[in-house]
């Protein structure tokens, strides 16, 4: 691939995946290609946070179901990182407490080596679906509130 088809394939005005850098371009009146190569840098350095915040940005931005239904799925997404918080220390301290980053990127690792250990590895996976249902009901409670409010300013 030589470089002009690089550059024209960042810098097209039309969705490539999902539509979020062509749509928060349009909002925000910032290039597309500043935008993909923002995303692509954050998603590379930090690779969970930056598929969670792309997702968010398509739940929040592209998707036209409201801000309820938008942040009730960014919410499931956000629970399966910090379900963390909800794990018993031995997790939290598992191959020296590697943190939240760790523990999203282990957790097939984690919950087959807690099963050998402990054998209850499905308390693990609970506690991940427990964090889930938690942060989908505060995001939906959040996207009502702020769905609500919108309704009732005057135009």
């Amino acid at each position: 691939m030589d470089a002009q088809k690089i550059k024209t394939y960042f810098s097209k005005p039309d969705k490539l995946l999902l539509g979020v850098a062509s749509t928060l371009s349009y909002k925000a009146n910032i290039p597309t290609f500043l935008i993909r190569i923002g995303i692509l840098i954050i998603t590379l350095v930090f690779i969970p946070i930056g598929i969670l915040m792309y997702l968010f940005l398509y739940f929040t931005l592209v998707l036209k179901k409201g801000k309820t239904v938008s942040f009730s799925l960014s919410g499931l997404i956000l629970g399966i990182p910090l379900s963390y918080y909800f794990q018993p220390e031995m997790i939290k301290n598992w191959r020296g407490g590697t943190g939240v980053f760790g523990y999203f990127l282990n957790i097939p690792t984690i919950l087959e080596q807690y099963d050998q250990l402990v054998g209850n590895g499905w308390s693990i996976f609970g506690n991940i679906l427990l964090s889930m249902i938690i942060f989908g009901c505060l995001g939906a409670f959040m996207g009502y509130y702020l769905d609500k409010n919108k309704s009732k300013k005057p135009s």
